[in-house]
């Protein structure tokens, strides 16, 4: 709606700007999560194999440094999958924003 004299009014901008979604300097808090959950699952894992004794063995009940050397390769290797995922989501995003 216009005044008259051709201009918008302020309360209309304001509504059409909503329409369109959130500002593109919003963060997303789930990508947040996914960031900090890969540099845990990274620097985890890098520890646990750097810092673990290499003769770590299964005896009659499980010990937590088993289970942390067992699972420290997996662990790096997701946090870096989600990593280089993240990339390509931050890229496609990046990429959306410009055309």
């Amino acid at each position: 709606m216009s005044n008259g004299d051709g201009t918008v009014r302020e309360t209309m901008n304001a509504a059409t700007s909503e329409e369109i979604g959130p500002s593109p300097r919003t963060k997303n808090p789930f990508i947040i999560i996914l960031w900090t959950l890969s540099g845990v699952l990274i620097l985890g894992g890098l520890l646990a194999l750097l810092t673990g004794s290499l003769e770590v063995s299964m005896t009659e009940r499980v010990s937590m440094a088993y289970v942390l050397f067992t699972f420290a390769p997996q662990g790096v290797f997701i946090g870096v999958a989600t990593v280089i995922g993240l990339m390509f989501w931050h890229a496609w995003r990046w990429q959306r924003g410009q055309g």
